[in-house]
This record gives structure tokens, sequence and C-alpha cells, in this order.
């Protein structure tokens, strides 16, 4: 039924009219949840327009009443697992730049690596400066790192990575005579 708008006579009424017809045109329903308080209006609409010769069998409204239950505490669950993740996520932020920042200060020595993730040299030096946008990061007198270059915290001594650098050659030597060896 069409209002007749003769009757508006300000500009103002005028107004709060069109406001109000073009907030109902752009409202949108969202048929996609239903609330457990959407659930017990629609099971008192069965209640009250069932047949009476014919009503709803009890096993079917608990059927009915026992899956709403067990969506609302699947949603519960799900809401509670996003919060942990959350939770353990900022946990972990924490954890990160509270090691970072502890490193101000501190001696450390950075692994310098190729592309094949191979050490190719080694950088000894005071970390001055934590760079905590983005990846963490760190400056060892003023150059900056990966937090994930540190190979050691602490005057460590120079042949103490030299294990480390004979892994590195043996698996390459291995490689090559296990190559060799197949081929004969």
């Amino acid at each position: 039924m069409p209002i007749n708008t003769d009757n508006l006579t300000s500009k103002a009424s005028q107004f709060a009219y069109d406001a109000t017809l073009g907030t109902q045109t752009s409202a949108v329903a969202n048929n996609s949840e239903m609330t457990m308080d959407d659930f017990w209006q629609l099971l008192a609409a069965q209640l009250k327009y069932q047949d009476m010769t014919d009503p709803m069998s009890n096993s079917e409204m608990m059927q009915q009443m026992t899956q709403m239950s067990s969506m609302n505490t699947m949603t519960k669950l799900s809401d509670a697992i996003s919060s942990i993740a959350t939770v353990t996520n900022n946990l972990s932020q924490v954890t990160l730049t509270t090691y970072s920042t502890g490193l101000l200060g501190r001696e450390v020595t950075i692994a310098i690596t190729n592309d094949d993730g191979d050490i190719t040299s080694k950088v000894k030096g005071t970390v001055t400066g934590v760079d905590l946008t983005g990846a963490t990061s760190v400056y060892v007198d003023g150059k900056k790192y990966e937090l994930a270059q540190i190979m050691a915290v602490g005057d460590v001594p120079a042949n103490a990575f030299d294990d480390l650098e004979n892994k590195t050659d043996n698996k390459t030597e291995g490689t090559t005579s296990n190559t060799q060896t197949n081929k004969k």
C-alpha cells in the first residue's frame, strides 16, 4: 500500500521519510545464521500451529532440540578455538619480542648463508638495535640481520662451528661419492 506523500509538508518530514525508505530498501536479511532464540520461536510456532489430530511426536521434538543444542555447542567450541589461536599468536609474539630485546647489548655470532642455505661466513658483533615491525630483525654493529641468522649468543670459541661447517662439507662430499659409487 503506497503512502501518500502529499501530507508531508515540511522538508524535514520529507527527508525523514526518504531516509527511512532508503534504509528499508537497502536492508539485507542474514538467513545463513540461526540463533537459539530463532530455534525456540520456530519450535513454539510449530507447536502452536500443529494439527491437533496428528501432533508432532515427542521423539521428533527431542531430535530437533538435540540437533540445535549440538549446533550451538559446536559454534561455542569454534569460537573458543579461535580465541585460543589468538592468545597463542599473541603469546608467541610476546616471547619473540622478549627474546629479541633481551639480545640488546649482547655479543652474537651471525651466519651469512648463500642461496642454498650453506654457511659462507660468520659475523661477530654486538646487537645495537631490534626491529619489531614485520619479521623480527636485529642490528649488529649497525647492519640488519634476521633473527634466524643468529648462531650463538655470547663469547663462543672460534672453532665451535667447525663441526657444523664440516657436516655441510661432508654432506656435499657424501652425495658426490654416493653418486659415483652408484654409477660404477
